[in-house]
């Protein structure tokens, strides 16, 4: 008895399809020099130009939305199926982004405030504060009620400061 023959009906080389089976990349057929790209030949068309009989009919896009709509109303039930599906999955999809949106808004937040405080610790320190305001008009006044000159604006002198300090036994934040 003979081995059987198998004769390719489609025109491949059996070469080709072994390697390919191999994982082996195919073989170009024809070398093209460094440099050089082909960009019409036979059986294709010039650049710029297609071919209308090959081209299929241009077709509006459609939205997701569309689709699904489409899908559900169709005849054919693993269309409706895939379609309830799709929907199914853009609803968890949907849900997870709003979450992690929700997350990142927490995040920034909790950040938002944590710098709102350090700069209110930084204004503080600085003197530059309303409640360090409110303790600089005090001063002011209890410097000329006590007969120190001092400017409605600007700086306070060290020694006012100094002598409020003693005067009233509290502690000058700026």
């Amino acid at each position: 008895m003979s081995a059987p023959t198998i004769t390719l009906t489609n025109g491949a080389v059996p070469a080709e399809l072994l390697r390919a089976a191999q994982g082996k990349p195919a073989v170009p057929t024809q070398r093209v020099p460094m440099g050089i790209r082909v960009i019409t030949g036979p059986g294709t068309t010039p650049a710029g130009r297609t071919n209308a009989a090959s081209a299929p009919a241009a077709r509006p896009p459609r939205t997701l939305d569309q689709l699904l709509t489409l899908a559900q109303g169709s005849e054919n039930a693993r269309t409706r199926q895939l379609a309830e599906k799709i929907t199914g999955l853009v609803d968890e999809l949907t849900g997870r982004l709003e979450a992690e949106l929700a997350a990142v808004a927490r995040e920034l937040a909790a950040k938002e405030a944590e710098l709102a405080a350090e700069l209110a610790a930084v204004r503080q320190k600085m003197g530059t504060g309303s409640v360090d305001a409110a303790q600089r008009a005090a001063i002011r006044q209890w410097a000329q009620a006590n007969g120190y000159d001092v400017a409605e604006r600007g700086r306070i002198p060290r020694n006012v400061l100094q002598a409020w300090a003693t005067a009233t036994g509290s502690e000058v934040t700026q």
